[in-house]
């Protein structure tokens, strides 16, 4: 498939690709949530909901990126583990991902609770994409 490069306003590059159906937990420092960006992207959010109750006052989950060899930290954020639903959305500002790079939700010591996890992305402006 061919690739290409549109103007920097095109829709491409402003709807938020809202990128979902990662579950993290269950386990002490387990990688959940693992996405490859296909292009060049910004990571705006994410969004952490409790599907299962923990052991724990509260669940905690890192939002890391990894490039290469390279992984770095986000955002490190809690979960109160009192209720199944229990929300929080972490703002990641405007980290740039390039083609490949990965983002993952890593759970914290809580050894039980889980979470559902998703991403707010868009594509970076004048970033390739499929025709």
């Amino acid at each position: 498939m061919a690739t290409r490069s549109m103007s920097y306003d095109h829709s491409a590059y402003t709807t938020p690709l809202p990128i979902g159906g990662f579950e993290a937990g269950g386990g002490a420092a387990t990688l959940y949530g693992k996405y490859a960006a296909f292009t060049t992207m910004l990571a705006k959010s994410a969004q952490i909901t409790l599907t299962v109750i923990g052991t724990t006052v509260t669940a905690s989950f890192n939002i890391i990126k990894i490039t290469g060899t390279t992984t770095s930290t986000l955002a490190a954020t809690t979960v109160g583990t009192t209720a199944i639903g229990t929300t929080t959305n972490v703002t990641l500002g405007t980290t740039t991902l390039a083609q490949g790079d990965q983002l993952i939700t890593q759970s914290g010591v809580d050894a039980t609770s889980k979470a559902a996890v998703s991403y707010e992305l868009l594509v970076s402006p004048g970033a390739n994409v499929t025709a």
